[in-house]
This record gives C-alpha cells, structure tokens and sequence, in this order.
C-alpha cells in the first residue's frame, strides 16, 4: 500500500475522532494542552490499536464481529450522549475552577469512534508483505493530529455557546449513533 492510500485512510478513520473531539472542546471552559492531550492520545491509541488487533486475529472474527459493528458503536455513542445531556444539565454552573469536566467516557468514546478501524485492520490481514507497525503508526499520529484540532476548533466553538454546547455535544455524539446504525441498516 503506497502512502497517499495510507494517509487517506487514516484521514477517513479520524473522521469519527474529530467529530468526538469538536464535541470534548466544547464542554471546556479554557482550552488546556492536559485535555487536548488526553483526547488526541486516547483516539491517537484507538485508532492505531484497532487495525493491529483486526491484523492480528484475521478474517478469524470479521463474520461475527462485522454483524454487529453498527449496533455496537451505535450503543456506545448514544449512551455517552445521553449521559452528556445529562452532565450538561448538571454543569450549568460549571464556573468554580474555570472549565467544565472533560467527558469521564473518554474510554468508550475512543473505542466507539474505532470499531471501523477493527474492519480495516481485518482487509490489512489480506495485503501480503504489509509492513502493520508502520501502518499504525500513520493511522494514529493523524489521529491525534486531527483530534488535537478538534478539541481545539470545538473549545473556540464552546466559548460562545457555553454550557449549551455540552446539549450540542450530546446530540451530537447521539446523532452520530444513529448515523453509523443507519448507515449497516440501509
């Protein structure tokens, strides 16, 4: 695989990331490097850690796994969205110490937005003489390269919404949900 494919890839499997990541910069007051790191090193993980483990087990799962890939980032997205609007409501008044609480599902929100890089890693299995560490290393520093400017680009976008943009978030995220789900089921 040549490196334009490489990049183009990686770029198509950040999108999810960066779209999560736009969601976290909105639910922070002040824009901190801690948080940014914190976001872009999760994706940046997910993003690469995936595909390796596709690689690694082969076609053995794909069939399985690959039938209920949408319903399980579907599930993930909108509980993590459900439970923004929830903190949201809560965080109103989230002035003490200058910046609201990042998501605590930072976790599930990197392995929702990394399910298709499960698939990906599997079609990786099948490229003979494939070189899956340097791959990796690509998917996962653009990652974090686009998830950095997401939690960026989104605590720009927070700081005029306030606490409104944790319910922009939640929505969000749960639009997200029924975007993957529709996108299996059509």
């Amino acid at each position: 695989m040549n490196f334009t494919t490489l990049f183009f890839i990686s770029v198509g499997l950040a999108m999810d990331a960066f779209a999560v990541s736009l969601t976290e910069g909105m639910a922070l007051k002040k824009n901190h490097v801690k948080h940014i790191l914190k976001v872009s090193l999760v994706f940046g993980f997910f993003q690469a850690f995936m595909p390796l483990l596709g690689w690694s087990i082969g076609g053995l799962f794909y069939n399985t796994i690959s039938k209920y890939e949408h319903w399980i980032a579907f599930g993930l997205l909108a509980f993590v969205g459900v439970k923004m609007l929830l903190e949201a409501r809560e965080n109103q008044k989230c002035v003490n110490d200058g910046k609201c609480d990042i998501s605590s599902n930072i976790i599930l929100l990197g392995i929702a937005t990394s399910i298709d890089a499960l698939a990906v890693g599997f079609s990786f299995s099948l490229l003979p003489g494939l070189d899956i560490y340097s791959t990796i290393f690509v998917i996962g520093a653009i990652t974090f390269i686009i998830s950095s400017a997401g939690v960026y680009i989104g605590n720009k976008a927070g700081q005029l919404l306030g606490y409104k943009a944790e319910y922009a978030g939640g929505f969000i995220l749960i639009g997200m949900g029924f975007k993957i789900l529709f996108e299996h089921i059509a």
